[in-house]
């Protein structure tokens, strides 16, 4: 898949890495260009990299890969992205170790699907720590990853993308349900930072099977 990644921070460039590493053409975007140019030349695979506009024209998915302040001015600042598939992996909430966490409503996705007219926004890959994206197996188990959209052509591209990093997918359903599995970032939040676990944990949905 030709992957267009919005962002060059340590979300975007390790997502961006591991796809290319899993043969997917990648593309990097930053408001500033030449940034994105020597991140993907760091990379190799034939990445490259551009501004947002290019990178909207260019990927077959794009992630929104920036901090939840600058989400809606990176959108704009991409153009034209009706028919694009939009991953939303932004939050609202940030580790700050002081005063409680807040949940928002309308739900993020729901802002990125209300700003980038015409996209297929899908939710997805908020609630894990970058540091453990080259590690979700623990144990025997794989970290879950809960994706939500109201486009199943879109939702295919997106579970194949989390099955390429070595999540388990789970479908969570339709984008009203952002509202839902966006509160996870903020349980994640907790635990790492104001209860002291450390950013290399997990989530995992469990399912009993049924006895033949």
């Amino acid at each position: 898949m030709k992957i267009g990644l919005l962002g060059t921070g340590k979300l975007g460039s390790t997502l961006g890495k591991i796809w290319a590493e899993k043969g997917h053409i990648i593309m990097f975007g930053s408001r500033d260009p030449q940034k994105a140019k020597k991140l993907a030349n760091s990379i190799g695979f034939d990445a490259s990299g551009g501004t947002y506009e290019e990178v909207a024209k260019f990927g077959d998915v794009i992630i929104l890969a920036v901090p939840w302040s600058g989400a809606k001015e990176s959108i704009k600042m991409a153009g034209d992205l009706v028919g694009k598939i939009i991953v939303d992996s932004t939050t609202t909430a940030a580790p700050h170790l002081g005063g409680p966490l807040k949940a928002h409503a309308p739900s993020a996705a729901a802002k990125v699907a209300k700003w980038a007219v015409g996209a297929k926004v899908i939710k997805a890959v908020h609630t894990i720590g970058v540091e453990s994206l080259n590690k979700l197996q623990f144990g025997s188990q794989q970290a879950s990853l809960f994706i939500c959209g109201d486009y199943l052509d879109a939702k295919s591209k997106v579970k194949q993308l989390g099955l390429d990093l070595g999540f388990d997918v789970i479908d969570a359903g339709s984008l009203t349900n952002a509202r839902l599995i966006e509160p996870l970032a903020m349980l994640w939040i907790e635990l790492a930072y104001k209860q002291g676990m450390g950013t290399d944990i997990a989530f995992k949905l469990l399912r009993r099977r049924k006895a033949k």
